[in-house]
């Protein structure tokens, strides 16, 4: 007689290997941490360890709804934990230097204060006269002119991207610093800190900049970092 029961595969053995694809949310989560450690340089980039925890919170949730065909419990566990890190670690480091920044016996003042304000007829901020021959504390980007070295007069600017990738700043968003002291500075991306004394130009005064020949504030800086 023939046997007619159905043919079955044999189990596969005990300590056989079962392949289990990687989540790649959990791929992304340690990507993006890692990316996040530039937070505590740039706070804005702050939003890539945000996207690490995410990542990682998604990648727990896939994994545990599809254990037998995900793995990466491990990735998804570092990138939520570093994430976690990253985001308390920057944002205490960056208050702790907004706190201790300012040199003693300047004021703060920021590039929304010198921004215009098209509700007056004044061609400048209204709050530049109030600065006029006080001692200020601004923080800005070198713009890149003719000259990138050894500079003792440039152009600062507070938008990251008027810095480095030729943007058009309007003539009240940029301010002309000139060092006083033998201090030299080098263009970088990195924020300069500078403090001196504040000059508002009514008429604007000309500089040396092709892009930007005419300006309505100056620092004349005395403290440079």
């Amino acid at each position: 007689m023939s046997d007619n029961t159905p043919y079955q595969a044999p189990a596969p053995a005990g300590n056989e290997f079962q392949y289990r694809t990687i989540s790649k949310a959990a791929i992304a989560s340690v990507a993006f941490a890692v990316l996040g450690l530039s937070a505590f340089i740039f706070p804005a980039f702050v939003l890539l360890p945000v996207v690490a925890i995410g990542f990682g919170i998604a990648a727990a949730i896939e994994i545990r709804k599809y254990p037998e065909e995900l793995s990466g419990k491990l990735a998804s566990q570092i990138g939520i934990c570093f994430g976690v890190a990253i985001v308390v670690g920057s944002i205490a480091t960056h208050t702790y230097i907004y706190y201790t920044e300012v040199p003693e016996g300047y004021s703060r003042i920021s590039f929304a204060d010198l921004r215009l304000n098209k509700r007056t007829e004044l061609p400048f901020s209204e709050k530049a006269r109030e600065f006029d021959g006080e001692k200020v504390f601004l923080k800005g980007y070198v713009r890149p002119g003719d000259r990138r070295y050894n500079l003792k007069d440039f152009i600062l600017v507070g938008d990251f991207g008027d810095c480095c990738f030729g943007g058009n700043p309007d003539i009240t968003e940029i301010v002309s610093v000139n060092i006083q002291s033998d201090d030299r500075v080098d263009y970088s991306l990195g924020t300069r800190k500078i403090g001196g004394i504040f000059r508002l130009n009514e008429s604007t005064r000309r500089v040396n900049e092709k892009d930007i020949p005419q300006v309505y504030y100056t620092i004349e800086a005395d403290y440079i970092r």
